[in-house]
């Protein structure tokens, strides 16, 4: 389960930034990830039968080559948060992922704005 926001606005003050400063692309797109997953924490549903809780779970990885980070769940429930998302036979489908992608997305976009202006302002 991957989930992937549009940054298509920001790709000029991106390449502005990322010719003045090493860092500035990742501080933002490590704040946009936190906010990601907080709000995975939020919309993931909680079951208090199971021993280890999908909540309990969400990770952000570390950046990769391309400045991106990835919030995913960690490899003790990865493999369930997909039935639970999408539903199985004896289980509707809760699209917790989605859900959680649509209400990030303007506010991953903001906070990434704020962190990429205030690193062009600081230079």
């Amino acid at each position: 389960m991957s989930t992937e926001i549009d940054y298509s606005g920001l790709d000029r003050q991106f390449l502005e930034l990322a010719a003045r400063t090493k860092s500035g692309g990742k501080k933002a797109a490590k704040a946009g990830a936190q906010i990601v997953a907080d709000k995975l924490k939020e919309n993931t549903p909680y079951d208090p039968d199971t021993e280890k809780h999908l909540i309990d779970d969400v990770e952000i990885s570390r950046v990769n080559d391309l400045g991106e980070y990835q919030v995913h769940f960690g490899k003790d429930t990865a493999w369930r948060s997909k039935f639970v998302n999408d539903g199985t036979i004896n289980q509707p489908a809760q699209h917790f992922a989605e859900k959680t992608e649509a209400e990030a997305r303007g506010e991953v976009t903001e906070e990434m704005q704020k962190v990429i202006e205030k690193e062009l302002n600081g230079l």
